[in-house]
């Protein structure tokens, strides 16, 4: 293998070396330059050299180490081609075409001596002289250039002037003064010149000057005036249209919501409802006007403002119901100070229906598919209400020895109505309107059934512990009897979104409520199920509430989420999640006894998702994620529905263990798993590091490290081996390393993991024998694991 690898790469830089045969007579390749910056001791010129370095090697021919050049070889070898064959090959977008080389050309280098000229003068070294020569390899035919740039001190700011001749822009502009990047002693510099433009443009804009630009200003510069020194003078241009410098007030907003801009015809002699600030055009309206003039922060009679103009932009683009909004500002006619606002929409189909068919396979050895449809409708009541049905059906069936098959089947059967409305559903909203960017009242309303076949001849052991005479005197009739037990769960929910700032989104549900309840044929069959949910360290007295008691908790909850890359690419960012819940759990016990006491657990659930991104460059990126949850008690003990506890592993969390396989604490994973307590805790704490490099637009590579457990914590009256502790919690993390590919499709971001566990928290529990080797589900994995994931992990 080494053999042929080492054959390929002579082969490859043979034809990068042959690539010269092409060359016409007298043409050397431009290989780039090499800058070098002559500056006195006192004088820092680093960041000078670099820039001047890179303006000179923008266009220059790529050689691939010891291949050559690769891609001029296949140009020369398309040409051919196409020579021989030009029909064939003259529309042909498939084929490869190369890179046309880049010669040496005197004329260009002459010009590369002026830019670097001006680009020293621009960062303030107006003394400068460049020169160059030349390296000339003849038997590459290849041509490097050599600049000696020569520079002085750099000149200073020494004063800054300004001379508005508008009173009104001139008040505008002073009052933003204790914001300028021009700071005396600072070093003269285009780049800063050009940002105080931007900025007094920025500023005239949020004063309603629509038209302010950019070019309106004229910076003159006195050098001769002190050592090394500037004195600079900015002035408004005396050629300025008039309505530069007037602040522009609107007049009219016609809004179209169905109407195609380009067609003018379309939209003569359209119904117009005036409503608010605005007028509606439109004969078949797909909102209703007052929806629309909720959404617009810009109205008749305000000034033009770009924060308005963004609120509007948000509040429409929130209502999910437009392919494209289009806000075009004109002038009015005979006038330089007023503006008309029209709006263009294009609704998207109301109606959508989507659903997904898979293949379920999880660690306790079930497999099954799984199909999920959803109907979308987003305009339920013409009010841009998001309607979503949504329904998951799963089937699995165990795949392992038939003679340990307690569990043969298990279902989950569940459907969820979601209610997106994007306003806030309470008194005088009208007032709270102009406060907040979005805002929205979200309903919600959800069934699941989880349905377990049980072979009662697998459960004789707990019969007999348990003394169950029904279940036993139907096992002796037929020793191949099964039994359900199904656990039905309803959910709803009544809350609010709003936004403020672009960075931060809140969500607040004042109700929430969960209400779970086992169905059952024999009440028998429920203490075999309770039974094996005990918690790890429990008795068998029953004492324990289990995921198969009857459960009503009502749980108010708010979650705050902050993400800085929504406001531009930064070189460090910063994303927070945070939610915090009260729940009051009533647990109704289901036993025969009919004064059997109700249970009351009090419990704050806070759960907290930190994550942070450093960009080292636009292809390498460092992130890394702390995630963590408890649920604590306020009452003697949290009794928290497993609807609400924590899982671990998969590929969005630990990728070198598979879902539920870890915890809580050294909690072995167990064969048949479905009634166990295993997997599932009430405090969460896993953490990533990962390393992201893109290689092509298409193609990124990347390195992680995951670790993370899930423990119990203060769920029964005395200590449970699972319970977290702070002295031993570090041992038992489960820890995996690995690497993946990242395929960026457009439309998703496919990806491929390969994961490796490097520490087990349950590996000495299995090589101990502490629990029976038959129950054991599949061998202790320290191998690697492939995961397929959609999206980054995090």
């Amino acid at each position: 293998m080494t053999g042929r690898i080492l054959i390929s790469l002579i082969a490859l830089t043979a034809m990068g070396c042959n690539v010269t045969q092409f060359f016409p007579p007298d043409e050397y390749l431009y290989q780039g330059a090499t800058v070098e910056v002559i500056a006195p001791d006192s004088v820092d010129a680093s960041e000078l050299s670099t820039e001047l370095e890179a303006a000179a090697n923008q266009r220059v021919n790529q050689k691939i180490p010891l291949i050559g050049y690769r891609g001029i070889w296949r140009y020369y070898k398309f040409e051919e081609k196409k020579a021989e064959n030009p029909e064939k090959y003259a529309d042909d977008l498939t084929e490869e075409k190369g890179e046309e080389p880049i010669f040496f050309d005197e004329t260009v280098v002459e010009g590369l001596t002026n830019l670097m000229q001006n680009r020293a003068a621009n960062n303030g070294y107006f003394n400068n002289g460049v020169t160059y020569s030349l390296d000339t390899a003849h038997e590459d035919r290849e041509v490097q250039v050599m600049y000696d740039v020569v520079v002085g001190g750099p000149y200073t700011l020494d004063t800054v002037s300004h001379y508005w001749r508008d009173t009104a822009v001139a008040r505008v502009l002073t009052e933003s003064n204790e914001e300028t990047v021009l700071m005396e002693g600072d070093r003269y510099d285009l780049d800063a010149l050009k940002a105080e433009r931007q900025r007094w443009r920025q500023s005239l804009l949020d004063n309603g000057y629509f038209y302010a630009s950019d070019n309106d200003y004229l910076f003159l510069a006195d050098t001769v005036t002190g050592d090394h020194s500037v004195a600079l003078l900015a002035k408004l241009k005396d050629d300025l249209p008039p309505e530069h410098l007037k602040p522009q007030r609107i007049v009219a907003v016609n809004v179209y919501p169905n109407v195609d801009p380009t067609d003018t015809v379309q939209r003569r002699g359209l119904p117009s409802f005036e409503v608010g600030g605005i007028t509606v055009f439109c004969d078949d309206c797909p909102l209703r006007p007052e929806i629309l003039d909720e959404g617009f922060a810009t109205e008749s009679g305000f000034l033009y403002n770009p924060e308005l103009h963004r609120k509007t932009l948000r509040r429409l683009a929130s209502y999910n119901t437009f392919r494209y909004i289009s806000l075009d500002y004109q002038s009015e006619p005979n006038s330089d100070s007023t503006l008309i606002l029209n709006a263009y929409m294009e609704p998207l189909p109301r109606r959508r229906i989507e659903g997904e068919l898979g293949l379920t396979y999880n660690n306790a050895q079930y497999i099954g598919p799984n199909i999920r449809l959803a109907y979308t409708n987003r305009n339920l009541l013409r009010g841009a209400e998001l309607l979503r049905l949504e329904g998951d059906f799963s089937y699995a069936v165990f795949l392992g020895n038939s003679d340990q098959i307690r569990v043969p089947r298990s279902g989950i059967y569940g459907l969820t109505a979601t209610l997106d409305v994007p306003r806030l559903w309470l008194p005088k909203r009208r007032k709270l309107i102009p406060r907040v960017m979005t805002s929205g009242t979200r309903i919600s309303l959800g069934a699941k059934v989880e349905r377990l076949d049980l072979t009662l001849s697998k459960f004789s052991q707990e019969i007999e512990e348990l003394d169950l005479a029904d279940l036993e005197t139907v096992v002796e009739e037929d020793a191949d009897a099964s039994e359900t037990v199904s656990l039905l769960q309803l959910r709803a929910s009544y809350g609010y979104t709003w936004q403020r700032r672009i960075k931060k989104s809140h969500l607040l549900n004042p109700f929430a409520v969960r209400f779970q309840n086992p169905v059952v044929s024999n009440s028998e069959v429920l203490d075999i199920a309770r039974n094996l949910g005990l918690a790890p360290g429990q008795d068998n007295s029953g004492a324990g509430a289990s995921r198969f008691d009857r459960m009503l908790v009502y749980s108010p909850n708010y979650t705050l989420t902050y993400d800085s890359r929504l406001d531009g690419e930064d070189v460090g960012n910063f994303f927070w999640r945070q939610y915090i819940s009260m729940n009051w759990n009533n647990v109704f016990p289901v036993v025969d006894d009919v004064d059997a006491e109700r249970i009351t657990s009090v419990y704050p659930q806070l759960e907290s998702d930190l994550r942070y991104y450093h960009n080292f460059s636009t292809s390498s990126q460092l992130a890394l994620r702390l995630h963590g949850g408890v649920a604590f008690p306020i009452s003697d003990r949290a009794i928290v529905p497993y609807f609400d506890l924590y899982t671990i592993g998969g590929p969005n969390s630990l990728r070198g263990f598979v879902p539920r396989q870890l915890g809580p604490g050294r909690t072995a994973p167990v064969n048949n798993n479905l009634l166990t307590f295993g997997g599932y805790g009430n405090l969460l704490l896993e953490s990533s590091v990962e390393w992201r490099q893109k290689l092509t637009p298409l193609i990124e590579v990347a390195a992680f490290v995951d670790a993370g457990n899930v423990w119990t914590y203060k769920t029964e009256a005395e200590p449970l081996d699972t319970d977290f502790r702070s002295t031993s919690f570090v041992n038992e993390l489960a820890m995996n390393y690995g690497f993946g590919f990242r395929f960026d499709l457009t439309f998703l971001l496919f990806r491929l993991d390969l994961a490796k566990p490097f520490q087990i928290p349950y590996e000495e529990t299995v090589a101990d024998f502490r629990i029976p080797r038959r129950f054991v589900g599949d061998p202790v994995e320290d191998g690697w694991r492939l995961v397929i994931g959609f999206g980054y992990p995090f």
